[in-house]
């Protein structure tokens, strides 16, 4: 379920937290403003009881964290990320994830759409799900094989990033953004 706090003596939150089966409530959360003491990056953290703490960190677009000099740390170890956002087929945009000994492939199905992360016999989608007014979209997730904490943990962070430039449609619309971007890492 989609959330947002706004306390005046602290950094407003945003975020998704619901429960996940066996392995109980999970919060993910994000600074919705821009700082720019963080030189253009920002944040998302994961926290519940039965998963690996888990945070990733990119260049700030749309309000959120994005792929772009993204990395991402589960329990403490960091784990290795490749995509390539000139490819034209939806296959060679996909995410590669390398985590002790694990890779995953973390795909978008199209803007707006279902998102997956798979791994050997693992298959975790996450879907938009209905509109709530007060609070925004809701997402559903499915699992398929023995999906551990860590499979989860990788696939629920990563639905507050942007990962738009995943899909042709995403990187078009995205491309001014990534030019003026380009001209601000140059400038660092």
């Amino acid at each position: 379920m989609p959330y947002s706090i706004s306390i005046r003596k602290e950094l407003p939150k945003a975020g998704i937290e619901g429960k996940v089966g066996d392995f109980g409530s999970v919060t993910v959360e994000r600074c919705p403003l821009y700082r720019p003491l963080e030189k253009g990056m920002d944040t998302v953290r994961l926290s519940g009881p039965a998963f690996p703490e888990a945070s990733f960190r990119g260049k700030r677009r749309s309000g959120r964290p994005s792929l772009f000099k993204a990395e991402l740390t589960l329990g403490g170890r960091h784990a290795e990320l490749r995509f390539n956002a000139r490819a034209l087929r939806k296959e060679d945009r996909a995410l590669h994830i390398a985590y002790e000994g694990r890779k995953y492939l973390y795909s978008a199905e199209g803007l707006g759409k279902a998102k997956v992360l798979a791994r050997g016999g693992i298959r975790i989608t996450m879907e938009p799900g209905r509109f709530i007014p007060s609070a925004g979209t809701v997402r559903a997730g499915t699992a398929t094989g023995p999906a551990d904490a860590v499979d989860l943990a990788i696939a629920i962070v990563l639905e507050e990033v942007d990962t738009d430039v995943l899909t042709l449609g995403g990187a078009a619309l995205s491309s001014p953004f990534a030019l003026m971007q380009h001209f601000s890492d140059k400038s660092e």
